[in-house]
């Protein structure tokens, strides 16, 4: 492990308070151009944070291919079960973006979630668990992708802090659409848990709002959902890394971040975190 690295363990947003007493709050963040490209050259000079609207000196950046936690959310309602033959080899080629370092788990929702497979780094088992376990579900009935990602975020909460990028993807024919749940987008938001859909469907639909909050990507399938799937898994784990000094303030307040760079750019990171 890197100096690095090692700091930015002990800085994860779940335990940032440092013995000074200074709280930092951590933002990862992924930038792309007007197409869509992800842009990786970027300098701290080209970042400026706002908290509830007021600019913070950045402390620390970086821009790191960090490993990956990532929960497989697979969704097994309405028509899924047609689209899941070619979704499950289009995610055994996407395994090949997952990496030495990396644990995924497996989890399944439509109006409700089920976990079939906690974190592991045995890829193995995560292949057997969507083989074998996804499709032996109760396919039907609604998609229900909110209080799903907020089980998963959960799951994040209950395990100890590590030098991981936290992650969701949610696999589905259909985006979230605009659902409000402020319980679940907090909890995400206190795992630092992006959260991303890959779309079975073409061309590409509308972001949802919470997908939005968290930093994350709405990307569609189109004719190879195996590029999808590994694109997906890319954009989650390249991201610039920074961090502020949270403004002093009581617990359970709410408070919003913004980052900003150049014009044509856009960027995708949290845009709120709540005081612990």
């Amino acid at each position: 492990m890197t100096r690095r690295t090692a700091i930015a363990a002990l800085l994860l947003p779940q335990d940032p308070v440092f013995r000074s007493g200074v709280s930092l709050i951590r933002v990862d963040a992924a930038v792309s151009d007007a197409s869509g490209r992800i842009l990786t050259d970027l300098t701290k000079d080209d970042f400026r944070v706002f908290d509830d609207g007021k600019p913070q000196p950045i402390v620390s950046f970086s821009f790191e291919e960090e490993p990956l936690d990532v929960v497989l959310l697979f969704d097994t309602g309405g028509n899924m079960h047609s689209k899941f033959l070619p979704l499950i080899r289009a995610v055994e080629l996407g395994f090949h973006e997952l990496k030495p370092g990396d644990r995924a788990a497996v989890m399944v929702y439509s109006g409700f979630s089920v976990q079939l497979l906690p974190l592991t780094a045995n890829f193995g088992a995560v292949n057997d668990a969507i083989l074998l376990g996804v499709l032996k579900q109760r396919f039907g009935g609604p998609s229900k992708l909110v209080p799903a990602a907020d089980d998963a975020a959960k799951h994040f909460l209950a395990e100890p802090t590590t030098h991981r990028r936290r992650a969701i993807l949610a696999i589905s024919d259909k985006t979230a659409g605009k659902q409000p749940d402020a319980d679940a987008l907090r909890d995400l938001w206190q795992a630092n848990a992006v959260l991303s859909e890959l779309i079975l469907a073409n061309p590409p639909q509308a972001t949802d709002a919470v997908v939005e909050k968290t930093g994350g990507y709405t990307l569609a399938s189109g004719s190879d959902p195996g590029a999808a799937f590994q694109e997906s898994l890319r954009r989650l784990r390249r991201r610039y890394t920074l961090y502020y000094a949270m403004p002093p303030g009581p617990s359970g307040t709410e408070r919003s971040i913004r980052l900003e760079s150049r014009p044509g750019i856009r960027i995708f990171a949290r845009t709120g975190y709540t005081i612990g």
